[in-house]
């Protein structure tokens, strides 16, 4: 009776382990998060911009991104592509996890690439006119 117990027992922890070890597996590998209510679009996730073509690439698409900047002074910067809506690109910029940015782009003006995103940061690309008429 006690080796069946036993038996039991070590079935059971295997078991577990096993489990335990796809779950940690498939969120490990997750390329994609959910923002937004379940009906969204998973927005690909580009992590803390060590490659910034990631986020550009599919910024010039419109396509759902989001990437993680920390500025000089530590603040924790989140830029993401919510997508197309009404026919203009959704960015939206948050500086410690507040949204203090929010513009619709219109599509011609992706073609200007990252140095757009850097225009809503204050650094002068040119681009400031369409900052101020796409942004508030």
């Amino acid at each position: 009776m006690k080796k069946v117990l036993i038996i039991s027992i070590i079935v059971g922890v295997i078991v577990l382990l096993i489990l335990g070890f796809f779950v940690l597996n498939n969120k490990a590998g997750s390329e994609t998060e959910q923002i937004g209510d379940k009906n969204s679009t998973p927005i690909y996730n580009c992590g803390k911009m060590e490659n910034p073509s990631c986020f550009t690439s599919r910024m010039t698409q419109c396509s759902p991104v989001t990437a993680q900047l920390t500025s000089v002074e530590g603040t924790i910067l989140d830029i993401t592509i919510l997508g197309k809506e009404n026919d203009k690109c959704h960015f939206q910029r948050k500086a410690n996890n507040s949204i203090n940015f929010n513009c619709y782009f219109l599509m011609n003006n992706l073609d200007s690439g990252w140095d757009l995103i850097d225009q809503t940061f204050g650094n002068e690309k040119g681009l400031q006119s369409v900052v101020d008429s796409a942004c508030h």
